[in-house]
């Protein structure tokens, strides 16, 4: 089974850490799974960002990875490139001076990517966007069924918390065919893009997302967690944890909102913490108009920015609590990562997340500020609710696997 594969957003994370979010993790699940599987032949496409795919490619599975079935022309430059910056650290200056200078030299010649070669790939291929939409050479290409992967319909349902111009699910829509198969991460994901398009049902398909057992699990060891929590400026008696990029639909100001109502009602002990960990995203200021209202909350709050992966479940870990107050998510990977490390949750009960938790969190409207304050009184001050949420968070995470991601995919290529 030939299997076409977009893996251009992980060549755009490998330059821009800081970036990846939670659709780099499904794609990197995506491709490690199938390259893995023994009934996918493999290969990987980069519609645009062909040179940071293929360093992505050569960073991950050496000489021995799957091929990059881009142009001739593409993979050719990708690899004079690549060649130049293989001595240098991706994210350093020359390395990002070098690649503006390439880029600069491609736009005065006017060397654009090429289309993909579809018509050298084999007849009955799949090829599968985990996120941009898929290219128009392959839409018309008759040979070759397409399967699209949509995380959410936030975008084109509330465009107010995004910045004017954000189109990309509304290309990805547009760039379906009608023979296109439509994988949704949550069944809220899929209710919402059957409602909105009006696709055949039978060509829509649900499959949920996990959390890496490699990088999300319970942190035992005392002196591993205060390292990471003195790295990123954690000091205290505790902490609440919540984890999100910081742009207007995550609620982030609502959950500062409220914890400042229980710092000034004195409800919550004199050093107890909430941690921010995130980027800045979208109106971010908004968030930072909220922490510096009050100068004994500056104390209080603690942003970490970005935090690499190998740091994230003793973070976790070393928290009382984790705290997901999102408006709307597509499926809302932290309050999964939160419970594979054993910790209790509040988040939110709408969308995609009821589902996702299960009966393992406290639910609470997300524009509720008493519901979010009892919530999290309730985690602080009872330790045998901690530890019941606690275990019920580890049993509900060991349902979701990237093993089952992959098997449901493979099932999926099989049908069409």
């Amino acid at each position: 089974m030939n299997l076409l594969l977009d893996a251009s957003p992980l060549g755009i994370g490998f330059y821009h850490p800081e970036a990846k979010t939670g659709v780099s993790r499904v794609v990197e699940e995506l491709v490690r799974g199938l390259e893995q599987s023994s009934e996918v032949n493999l290969s990987l496409v980069a519609p645009s960002h062909v040179s940071e795919t293929q360093r992505y490619i050569q960073s991950m599975f050496g000489t021995e990875g799957p091929p990059l079935a881009n142009s001739i022309a593409d993979r050719r430059w990708a690899s004079l490139e690549n060649t130049l910056l293989k001595p240098l650290d991706p994210t350093s200056r020359p390395s990002k001076l070098i690649r503006g200078g390439l880029e600069t030299i491609r736009n005065i010649i006017g060397m654009k990517p090429s289309p993909l070669p579809t018509h050298k790939w084999a007849t009955g291929s799949i090829y599968h966007s985990p996120f941009f939409p898929i290219p128009t050479e392959v839409g018309r290409a008759r040979h070759i069924r397409s399967v699209m992967t949509i995380h959410d319909l936030i975008p084109i349902q509330r465009p107010d918390w995004f910045r004017e111009g954000e189109q990309t699910v509304r290309q990805v829509i547009d760039s379906l065919t009608p023979t296109t198969n439509v994988v949704c991460v949550s069944e809220a994901t899929r209710t919402d893009f059957l409602n909105h398009t009006g696709f055949p049902a039978d060509q829509v398909t649900t499959v949920p997302l996990a959390a890496s057992r490699e990088l999300f699990y319970p942190v035992t060891d005392p002196d591993r967690i205060a390292a990471v929590q003195h790295r990123f400026g954690i000091s205290g008696g505790g902490y609440i944890l919540s984890l999100a990029t910081f742009e207007p639909r995550k609620n982030i100001d609502h959950l500062i909102r409220s914890f400042a109502r229980l710092v000034e009602e004195r409800t919550i002990p004199d050093d107890f913490n909430l941690v921010l960990v995130g980027t800045k995203g979208w109106k971010f200021d908004q968030i930072m108009t909220e922490v510096s209202r009050a100068d004994h909350l500056q104390s209080r709050i603690i942003l970490t920015g970005f935090v690499p992966d190998e740091d994230l479940a003793p973070l976790y870990s070393g928290a009382l609590a984790f705290v997901y107050p999102s408006l709307y998510e597509g499926f809302g990977l932290p309050p999964l990562e939160a419970m594979q490390c054993g910790l209790p949750v509040i988040t939110s009960n709408q969308s995609s997340l009821p589902e996702v938790v299960g009966n393992a969190a406290l639910l609470v409207s997300p524009t509720d500020s008493d519901a979010l304050c009892h919530a999290l009184l309730t985690l602080i001050n009872s330790s045998s609710v901690r530890a019941e949420l606690a275990q019920r968070a580890l049993e509900r995470a060991a349902l979701f696997s990237w093993g089952r991601f992959i098997k449901e995919h493979i099932s999926l290529y099989k049908s069409i």
